[in-house]
Parts: C-alpha cells; structure tokens; sequence
C-alpha cells in the first residue's frame, strides 16, 4: 500500500471525560471498512518523521490493516491541558482507548505500541485495564519513572539525564504555549548544553533557572513531589495485576534496560522478551564503535523482517486472531556470536563462576597488578581510590540518555590510565566465556565522609589491547562508620556477549561518573545540591574476611 492508498487526517480531536481535548493524527486505510486501531500516545512531536517511519514504520502498519492513532498526551503540542510528567498516563490512557475503539472506522480492537515514555503511557493504561485495550507493546521503557528516571530514594541521581531531557525534549513547547519562549536563549543553552550539564549545583541550574523556574524540574530535583503523584505512578506493583498481553523490547545499550527487564519479570499478563544490541538512539545493530550483524533485519531465530514486522504479527495474533509464529517468549541477541537465541524464560538459568578481586600492590590504572582470580586470597588488603570533585571520571558508552555522550561500546583505555581508577583484569582466556544475565558485584568498601560513590564497569580486552565497556553501574551507600569496611551487592548490568578466547575481562573501579551523575563531595553532599568539595580516598578490600568479587551468569552451552 502506498501513501496515496493512506488516508491521513491531522488533530483529530478527543474529549476526556474532564473535557480536555486530546489532538490525534491519524493514518488508515483508503477503503470503507473497519479496522483494528494501533495507538502510540507520546509527548514529543508527533509530526516528526521519527515517529511516522524510523522507529516503526506507519505505512506498512497501515498495510496490514490497521488504523494507527500518534496522539499527544495531555499538555503537549497540539493537546490541551497542563503537562506534568507521567501523572495523567493511566486514567486519559484508558479514556484515549476507549475513544479509539469507538470511532468510526474502529473495529473496537485498540492495542498501543511506543518506546520510552511512550512504552510507559502503554503500562498505565494497561494496570488501569480499559475494556478495548487487546495488546502493548512497551520498548524501552521503566514502570517506576521517577525512580528510573532520576534514581530511588538513596540512589545518586542522574543529574545530567534529567537535564538533558527537560532543556532538549520538553521546555521549547512549555515555553510556546505560555508565549514565554525566547528562541536565542533557548538555542544559545542548547548550544552549550554539554558544558551546562557540569554545572553546580544542579537544584540551581543555570538555563532551568532562567528559562522557567517554575518548571516541574525543580520539583523534582529538589524532591518536592507530592507524595500522591509519586505513588501513582508507580507500577511495578500494579503491573502484577495485569493481564494485557505485553511485548516487551529492550536493548544492550539502553538506559532503560534494567527498568525494562524489571516491568517485564512483574508483569502478571501473557508477554515476550526481546533484547538486540541496541541503543535508545537506533535499532540498526550500530552501537557505539561496534556493529552487530542480523540486529536490524531478519531478526530472533525466526528472522523477522525487522521491529516493524514484529509488531505487526504480535498485534495480528491478539487483534486479529492470527496466531505468531513465534514459539518461545525470550528472544536474546548474543553479542561476540552475531546471532540470536530464544528461550522459554527470563532469568536463563545455567550457571554462575566467581571472580575474585585481587591486588599485591597497586590496583590504579591498567598498568597495575588489579587481578580478577579463580580462587580469594587469604590475606586482606585495600586499595585507595580517589575521588577529585573538580575532575571526575567523564561518562563513557554503556547506555546513556546525556547530551554529547552517545551510547554502546567504546574503547576506555585512556580511562583507565587515570590514577582515580582501579583495574582488575583476568589473564587471556584459555576458552570462550559466553556471558547471559546479570552480573553482580559483592564489594567491601570505606569512606572518609558519610557518602560512598563507586562506579563499576565490565569491559572485553581484545587482543590488541583495547578496552570495549560491557555494561557498568554507579552505586551509592550511606555510610554509618566512616573509614571502616562495609559490605555491598550491586548489580553491575545485564549482558549476553561472549568474551572469547584470547580477550581477557576488565572491571575497572571509580569513584563518579559524570556528567551522568551527581558528583561525590567528599563532605556529606553531592552537586546535585552544592558545589564545592574537596579530595578524598575511599578504599575498596580484597582478600581475607573482605573478599570483594564478581558472579558471572554463565551459558557455555550456548558457545557453539
């Protein structure tokens, strides 16, 4: 079906029942009929092509016989009303369905598909359960968003991910509507934002201040939420309660991995797990400086034509009652193989391996003797790990949403030859280790002040030398007694990547990761609320009664 076979019409209007007016595209079929509706509800531009044919492409949808809705939620763009962030999803989600199953050319089917914050429009209106609701498609997505977004109650705070978000994706159309926007000041900070994103402390940040200083921003950064709007929007509970048929997609190198394997493991309805070596930006098997084959075409072992062609037969089964050809629910791209591999679970269970962190005297940079082992050593010891506010270890690769820092595999050499980083290393593998779940990390650590900050990151050394990050995490503690060692699981991220034979396995140790978040002071504070600090060491044990060291998940038969 070509466009001229496409009917479209533009801002369709749906009143809630509080008589806000929702504004739809919609794109359907040129012929009398009724049709199932697939409905993606976002805050962004609807209009942009990202949304018509890059991520999924409408036209084909409409092929196939579907009537596709891109609506924008409540306060953006051409909708009336208020925007607030994720608190209106659920009940105008289940009124935006109700009204789709309704029109004219519906056939009273409505299933909703979308990625990001518009995976998370779909899971609250899926726990609010709306009669002609059929199938999701949740991509990349969290149940938890103020939690996933910024980090829990505890948890640093992705500072520079919230900020990234507010001034690229949400302030020019806020300041539109209110007649407040001021084109050059909002470009000039756009220009700068990478720089801006240091900025301290971020409760006071500079362009927000300036821009709109009754911004939603500040409430949250400075934890004014109410207490209601948190709660409400928490679903990783109430998603046990559903029974929508959900597929869940999620990549390698997407921020919003873990929050999407969470949703995915809590949700109670019949579902599928499928994970590519995909970013947030793109879905084409690019991420970073690698590039995976099959990832974009003919993908799982079924090889679907593409994303596309997967919603398409998960919407035919439940929409149109014409079964998936699909046999199992977990469908995993394994990384270092170019291949795909499906499961009848998620966890995969095989087996775990322990790696001990080790040291006989200087574990700083990769020139050290920081080793990964087999067996822990008797006697303890500590390496110093030093924490400079004023030059933090930078963000690098892994999956990011920051301005200027693009996602996947990069080469972190250079990172580890800075003196505030411990490296341990494995030596050249003798056979192939095939990575497939979440690896974890049991660290004994101190610190001189009340907060302690580590960032871990898992890395493939190839055989030339070369450090390609896996997957990382950052982790911070409350510190009852300073300098005294304490005890912590952390789970540094979630993999399927075969680290073959002749590569070792890196993990390297920091004290930040910035600009992604807020940075350590060393004095009971962090940037997101003050500025100045001072240097420190924390120290990280080996050995002894405190062995610090890593569980690896493994599937070695899987390495063919």
């Amino acid at each position: 079906m070509g466009n001229e076979s496409m009917k479209a019409e533009k801002n369709i209007p749906c009143r809630l029942s509080d008589g806000t007016i929702l504004r739809s595209n919609v794109y359907r079929p040129d012929e009398e009929g009724v049709y199932p509706v697939l409905m993606l509800r976002l805050p962004y531009d609807k209009e942009e092509r990202r949304y018509y044919d890059e991520y999924l492409e409408v036209p084909r949808m409409v092929e196939a016989g579907y009537a596709v809705i891109l609506q924008d939620v409540r306060g953006r763009f051409a909708s009336e009303g208020e925007f607030y962030p994720f608190i209106h999803e659920g009940r105008d989600g289940y009124e935006a369905v109700e009204w789709a199953a309704g029109l004219p050319f519906s056939n009273g089917k409505v299933g909703l598909f979308g990625m990001s914050y518009h995976g998370f429009t779909q899971l609250a209106a899926a726990v609010e359960k709306p009669p002609s609701l059929k199938a999701i498609a949740p991509v990349m997505t969290m149940g938890d968003p103020w939690g996933d977004f910024l980090g829990r109650e505890g948890a640093p705070s992705a500072t520079g991910k919230l900020e990234t978000w507010v001034l690229g994706s949400i302030i020019e159309d806020q300041l539109k509507r209110r007649n407040h926007l001021d084109e050059s000041k909002l470009h000039g900070y756009l220009e700068n934002i990478v720089e801006w994103l240091h900025y301290a402390p971020a409760d006071e940040w500079q362009p927000m201040k300036d821009l709109d200083p009754d911004s939603f921003f500040f409430d949250v950064i400075k934890g004014k939420l109410a207490p209601e709007w948190k709660e409400d929007v928490k679903l990783t509970e109430k998603l046990q309660n559903a029974n929508i048929p959900a597929l869940f997609m999620g990549g390698w190198f997407d921020a919003l991995l873990a929050p999407t394997l969470e949703a995915y493991q809590a949700y109670n309805g019949l579902s599928m797990l499928w994970i590519g070596p995909w970013t947030h930006e793109e879905m084409t098997g690019r991420a970073g400086d690698k590039f995976f084959n099959n990832a974009a075409e003919d993908i799982g072992v079924d090889q679907i034509a593409d994303p596309t062609e997967l919603h398409i037969k998960w919407f035919d089964e439940w929409l149109k009652d014409k079964p998936m050809p699909v046999n199992k629910s977990v469908h995993l791209y394994l990384m270092g193989q170019d291949k795909w591999a499906a499961f009848d679970q998620w966890p995969v269970i095989d087996h775990a391996k322990e790696l001990y962190l080790h040291c006989n005297s200087v574990s700083q940079t990769h020139g050290g003797d920081g080793e990964l082992v087999s067996q822990p050593s008797r006697t303890q010891a500590a390496s110093p790990l030093k924490l400079n506010p004023a030059n933090p270890v930078p963000t690098r690769g892994g999956g990011t949403l920051i301005a200027g820092h693009e996602s996947g595999m990069f080469d972190v050499n250079d990172i580890q030859d800075r003196d505030d980083v411990l490296v341990y290393t494995t030596g050249r593998l003798e056979q192939g280790m095939q990575l497939l779940g979440t690896i974890k990390a049991s660290i004994w650590g101190s610190s001189p002040s009340s907060l302690f900050d580590v960032s871990l990151r898992l890395s493939d050394v190839d055989t030339s030398g070369r450090v390609y990050n896996l997957i990382d995490s950052f982790h911070r503690e409350e510190v009852g007694t300073v300098n005294q060692p304490f005890y912590m699981e952390i789970d540094i991220g979630t993999t399927a990547y075969l680290v073959k034979k002749g590569h070792c396995l890196c993990l390297d140790i920091a004290a930040s990761n910035a600009p992604h978040y807020d940075i350590n002071l060393n004095n009971g504070t962090t940037t997101k609320t003050h500025a100045n600090g001072k240097v420190a060491f924390e120290k990280i044990y080996h050995g002894g009664d405190t062995e610090s060291k890593l569980t690896l998940p493994l599937a070695e038969d899987l390495f063919l």
